[in-house]
Formats: structure tokens, sequence, C-alpha cells
């Protein structure tokens, strides 16, 4: 019933899965990459935080303390902005750079490798379709996708207000710092919120991915007809297949006989096998299967060469054997010099009393 009405019951193959990376579309979370890359840049912070902060507070200070000094020349203004401007790099350009590798690695790893997908480029003017990106709002996984991003505000909120209310003493004790101490201590407290937030989010994320990756495979799966199809895909129709082989053995058999006017000899039974057999020491080192059959090919081997005077000697055992155990084209074994010898001895003798009388 489910393969009569499409209902797609089956896993994903993986020549399907294949395809689908190849497009692009791969089971990827974008809340792990973001957790990732926020909770990357809150480390570099609490490592290098304090000595930006100082650094900020240097250049403002600098600035104020010479600003009476400070004369409004073009020299003076270029001066002052390359100074300003190497400041601020040095301390926003290693928050930057974590920032960009750790988003390029979660995104390779999610991805499993980089790929660039011609597709992806491409622009779709179906897109631009109003009534189809309305329709897209409504969809369950635009609805998911919205709550979680409710969810996820609701716990930076919650969140920030747990770490105020625990240091709601330090912000009363602000009106006595100094205004660096402020700053750091500022720094310290969105520090905290940051880095408990990133980590929730990053249990979260992990969730999530488990979600998209579920959500994947089901969006992936196959009716069996889909999977007969991509087996007949790639495997090759079973029809067409046999009739290839048919004619293959066809083909065979046709060049097998057009070899057997060049045998020595053929070694037969009387009615079942055929095996013809050419002895040529500069080629070979021993005789080789020129052609092979059984019953009605046999019948044809032997009637070609009574047409082209091929020597026919019938030993049942022999012919039964070499038919079974060699292939044409191939040598026969060593456990049959002896009894083949013998035959092409019989054979050259023969031809040679014709020759000579």
């Amino acid at each position: 019933m489910s393969e009569e009405s499409g209902e797609k019951t089956e896993e994903a193959t993986g020549h399907k899965l294949s395809q689908a990376r190849e497009k692009g579309q791969v089971p990827k979370s974008m809340e792990v990459t973001a957790s990732l890359v926020l909770l990357s840049a809150c480390l570099v912070l609490v490592v290098l935080g304090p000595a930006g902060w100082r650094r900020t507070v240097g250049v403002f200070q600098y600035f104020f303390l010479r600003f009476n000094e400070f004369q409004t020349s073009p020299e003076n203004v270029l001066s002052m902005g390359r100074m300003v401007l190497t400041e601020c790099l040095i301390i926003v350009l290693p928050v930057a750079l974590v920032v960009l590798v750790t988003s390029v690695a979660v995104n390779l790893y999610q991805l499993g490798g980089f790929m660039v997908v011609a597709d992806s480029v491409v622009p779709k003017l179906d897109k631009l379709n109003f009534i189809t990106g309305m329709g897209r709002f409504f969809k369950v996984k635009t609805v998911v996708e919205c709550l979680k991003s409710i969810f996820k505000m609701s716990i930076i909120f919650y969140m920030g207000y747990l770490v105020v209310r625990d240091h709601i003493d330090d912000f009363v004790l602000m009106v006595d710092m100094p205004v660096v101490t402020i700053g750091l201590l500022v720094l310290k407290i969105s520090l905290e919120i940051f880095i408990k937030t990133c980590l929730l989010l990053l249990v979260l994320a992990v969730l999530d991915y488990g979600y998209q990756r579920w959500q994947f495979m089901q969006d992936m799966r196959m009716t069996k007809q889909e999977v007969k199809d991509e087996y007949k895909q790639i495997e090759g129709d079973p029809i067409v297949k046999n009739r290839i082989r048919q004619a293959q053995r066809e083909a065979s058999k046709k060049r097998q006989l057009n070899d057997v006017p060049r045998a020595d000899v053929v070694i037969a039974n009387p009615t079942h096998f055929a095996v013809a057999l050419l002895y040529d020491k500069s080629k070979a080192p021993a005789p080789v299967v020129l052609a092979k059959g059984q019953d009605f090919m046999a019948l044809r081997i032997k009637d070609i060469a009574r047409e082209n005077k091929v020597p026919i000697v019938e030993n049942k055992p022999l012919a039964q054997a070499l038919y079974k155990a060699v292939e044409v084209g191939q040598t026969i074994p060593a456990e049959f010099y002896k009894a083949v010898a013998e035959v092409l001895s019989y054979i050259y003798k023969v031809k040679g009393r014709r020759a000579n009388g």
C-alpha cells in the first residue's frame, strides 16, 4: 500500500546522500556555529580584555591630556587618526581573527570538507516571488526557527538578570571607584554574562544539531520505487544487462568458431563436449584452448573442424575435464600435459605419414 501511495518509508541510500552533499544539502545547525563563535570571542576577551581596555583608556588619556596642545593642522589630524586606527586594530584584530577561523572551521566540519556549490551561487528568480516568499513564513520549519530565536533571547535576558543580581553590590560601590576600575568591572560582568550564556547556548546547539540531522534524514527518505529506480540507474536495468551478457556470449561463441580452423586438434566425446587446442611453442609454453562448447556448440565446433580438415580425437574423460577446467584463451594446466601430449603426438605422426605418403 505504501509503495502504491508513494509514501517515503525507506532510509536514504548512500548514493542519494552523496548527491545531496554535492548540492550543498547536509545536516547543519547555525546554532552550533553561532554558539562556538561567541564562545571563542568571549575566551579571547577574557585573555586580552583587560589589556585591550587599558590600551583604550590610554588612547583617550593621551588625546584629552594633550587636547589644549593639539594643533588642527592636516599633519596632526592624520597622525592622530593613524594612532587611533592602529590601537583599534590591535584591540579588535585578535578577536576578529579568532571569530573568522572558528566560523570557517565549524562550517567546514559540518559540511564534511570544503565544497563549491554552483546551484547556490546562481540567482533563482522564483525566490523573488512575493506569494511564495510569504508562504515560507507559515511553514513548520519557519515557526520552529522563530520559537528557537525567542527561546534564545529569553535565555540571554534571564542569564543577564542572574549575573547582574549577583553583582548588585558592586554596582552600588561604583560610585567611589575610578573610571578605569569601573570599566574593568563592567567588562568582567559582561564577559561573565557572555560566557555563561554561550555555554548554555552550546548545549542547546548540540540538541539542535541532533534535531537538524534527524530532520535532514527524514527529508531524504525515499519511496520503494525511488530505491528501485536508483538501483537500476546505478547497476543498470536487469533486462538490459541480460541482453548485453547474451550479446557478449554470442560474440564470444562467434570468435571461438572463427578460431577453430587454426586448431591442431579437437578433443571431443561423441556428442556432449568439444575442445579445440592449438600448440605454438613461440607463443605459449603449453597448448591453448581456442574454443570449447557443450551440446549444440560442441557439434558446431566439430562440423567446422571437419570442414577445415582439423583432426577430431574422441576422448570422453579428457574432453569433459578440459571443458570444466580451462577457459578459452588459457593454457592447459600441468595435469593435462601428458594426456594432451599423447594426442598431439598421435596427430603429428598421422600428419607426417600423410605428408610423406
